[in-house]
């Protein structure tokens, strides 16, 4: 049970981390852009691919670190 609890506090911790709220926007900013149609308002297609790779290259480079310092 104390093992259960553990990777659960783990797993809470790392939602905090930076790459999984910039996964998590990544996500909505290309669902957003099919859904409302943001070519007609001026963001290309262009755009948010270079978004997406930017953000990926900044959750890679943050993968390089550890998300919880605490754990061994």
């Amino acid at each position: 049970m104390d093992n259960l609890k553990t990777v659960l506090k783990d797993f809470l911790l790392s939602l905090k981390s930076k790459r999984v709220v910039g996964g998590i926007l990544t996500i909505l900013f290309m669902s957003g852009w099919s859904y409302f149609n943001l070519k007609d308002k001026g963001i290309s297609e262009e755009m948010v691919n270079n978004l997406v790779l930017t953000i990926s290259a900044l959750i890679v480079g943050d993968s390089l670190r550890q998300t919880n310092p605490e754990k061994k």
